[in-house]
């Protein structure tokens, strides 16, 4: 008995041998790409039939980088004091990468930070105050004398300081923005409705300046120097998380007001509007219109289009796959019922298998329009099995057996 099962064995090896070689000079290292045809994913649901006043105009719903509305937001021109967005983010990421700059930290007055006009809190040369004294002053008051000693205190010099403003335009993508100064009084800082929003959005991420963003009235200096927020939307407006509101000769009446409800984070940014009343209604009508009549969607990956996928020569048999991260959607309200999904996947793949692999999509779609469009990766490498080791696991099995 033990001899025909010793017989057996030799053959059912000599059996896998063949089949093996066969099988791998036949299959040789096949593709790993999906045949699905290439798809266009658009996530803009815009709005029709809706205008504000300002010469330019976006509403962004931040989490999901959808634009809802948008009005000349690519147009260049001049944005006056939103320009310190950029000072305070800087301000935010210096404060959260470097242990020794503090809200506590003391900086010390400049001779250029005194020189500034227009809006201030009346900084004598030599004083000593502290980064949450000057956020409080920028982010509430837009005082450009604060403005300028935050820029000095973390750059050296407010000239190096710009450098670092555009280099970080540039890194989020604001394409069309060009800073000259930390403060916007010149005049001649230049961006787009979209590049304000994007820099909002960026922003919003530092949760802790909320505080200051929201804040209506405040003082600074034991009280010697009074702070009033230009958003009036922060007294009112449901929901609201932010941002600035100012004006000047070449940019008219300018605002960028964040605000969140039911999971939408929602960005309104108005430039060049006749007044201050103008542009607090252009973004609360922009703000109004997201909330009313959009909804965010979180797309729900199909547990089928991540199940496993046999692999052919391989050390393993199957490989997990999975869906990088599903963006949110911004759609109309009342159209989730019409969102389909759908997938294409390859069969089966032959090892070796690197992980990440793309093989296949998964595509969400409202009335036969692509709205989102994902890939599904392997999520292990998998080793091409040797003579000796399909051997093994053949002998092992049998042994059992």
């Amino acid at each position: 008995m033990k001899a025909v099962k010793k017989l057996l064995i030799l053959l059912l090896c000599f059996i896998t041998m063949s089949l093996f070689f066969s099988r791998a000079f036949a299959d040789g290292m096949s593709s790993t790409e999906s045949t699905a045809r290439s798809l266009y994913a658009s996530k803009s649901q815009k709005a029709s039939g809706f205008s504000v006043t300002a010469k330019a105009a976006i509403l962004y719903e931040a989490s999901s980088r959808t634009v809802i509305y948008d009005k000349k937001a690519d147009d260049k021109m001049p944005v006056s004091y939103l320009t310190k967005l950029m000072t305070i983010l800087l301000t935010a990421e210096k404060l959260n990468s470097d242990k020794n700059f503090t809200l506590n930290r003391k900086l010390i007055t400049s001779t250029e930070a005194n020189s500034m006009k227009g809006s201030q809190i009346w900084l004598d040369v030599g004083e000593k105050i502290s980064v949450k004294e000057l956020l409080k002053s920028v982010t509430i008051g837009n005082a450009n004398d604060a403005c300028v000693v935050l820029a000095e205190g973390i750059s050296g010099s407010e000239k190096e300081f710009v450098k670092v403003m555009n280099n970080r335009a540039k890194s989020l993508g604001m394409k069309d923005t060009t800073f000259v100064d930390s403060t916007g009084i010149s005049g001649s800082n230049i961006s787009t409705a979209k590049d304000i929003a994007v820099l909002s959005a960026e922003l919003l991420k530092y949760t802790n300046l909320k505080s200051f963003f929201t804040t209506w009235m405040d003082s600074v200096r034991g009280g010697k120097a009074e702070l009033v927020n230009l958003n009036t939307l922060v007294r009112k407006y449901k929901g609201i998380s932010g941002l600035k509101a100012c004006a000047s000769e070449k940019a008219g009446n300018c605002i960028a007001a964040s605000a969140s409800r039911n999971k939408m984070n929602l960005i309104a940014v108005a430039l060049n509007t006749k007044d201050s009343d103008s542009r607090a209604a252009d973004a609360k009508a922009m703000l109004n219109l997201g909330f009313d009549g959009y909804d965010v969607y979180a797309p729900e990956v199909p547990k089928d289009a991540i199940e496993q996928i046999n692999v052919n020569h391989g050390v393993d048999l199957k490989t997990e796959t999975y869906v990088e991260g599903t963006a949110r959607l911004v759609i109309k309200r009342g159209t989730a019922g019409n969102i389909t999904v759908s997938f294409n996947r390859v069969s089966e793949l032959e090892a070796p298998v690197k992980k990440n692999t793309k093989v296949g999509e998964l595509v969400f779609s409202m009335d036969s329009k692509v709205l989102l469009k994902h890939n599904i990766y392997t999520k292990y490498d998998v080793k091409r099995i040797d003579f000796v080791g399909a051997l093994s696991k053949l002998l092992l099995s049998l042994l059992r057996f």
